[in-house]
């Protein structure tokens, strides 16, 4: 019958279920940093430094990881491709964060929500439709790849 084919950079995985290992790969390591990198924001108030840097570094990566299974064929490549996603998928999400004012968190705290109560009524309005086309992205990229 003859061997099954593979993709050489996913470790001799045959085909149909190297595309689902690519998938998976690209979109929850993409997803899992979007979501570290808005709690890193908003932890620490740093969200436009986030914006200006990954609003210069979106093309660049989203570039490399596009051709990035031709300059490296490695088993790890669909999660490289996944960290080089991220400054696509999280420029909207930062953008939104970046419209809220400062004193909606000091203001709510102050009318005795706390930091959960704050989470859920401003900021999750704010980043759901943002955060929910982030993640339809990032399975995009893992579909396409």
């Amino acid at each position: 019958m003859g061997t099954p084919q593979v993709i050489p950079s996913l470790m001799h995985i045959p085909l149909p279920y190297s595309f689902l290992w690519g998938f998976a790969c690209i979109s929850i390591a993409s997803i899992f940093l979007v979501f570290v990198l808005l709690m890193l924001a908003f932890a620490t108030h740093a969200g436009r430094i986030f914006y200006i840097s990954f609003f210069m570094l979106f093309i660049p990566t989203s570039v490399l990881g596009i051709f990035l299974p031709v300059v490296i064929n490695t088993p790890y490549t669909p999660f490289l491709q996944g960290i080089l996603s991220l400054p696509l998928l999280a420029l909207w999400p930062l953008a939104k964060l970046e419209t809220l004012p400062e004193s909606w968190g000091a203001t709510a705290r102050e009318l005795g929500a706390n930091q959960s109560t704050c989470l859920q009524l401003i900021i999750w309005p704010l980043l759901k439709k943002p955060l929910i086309a982030s993640f339809f992205l990032s399975l995009f990229f893992g579909i396409a790849q």
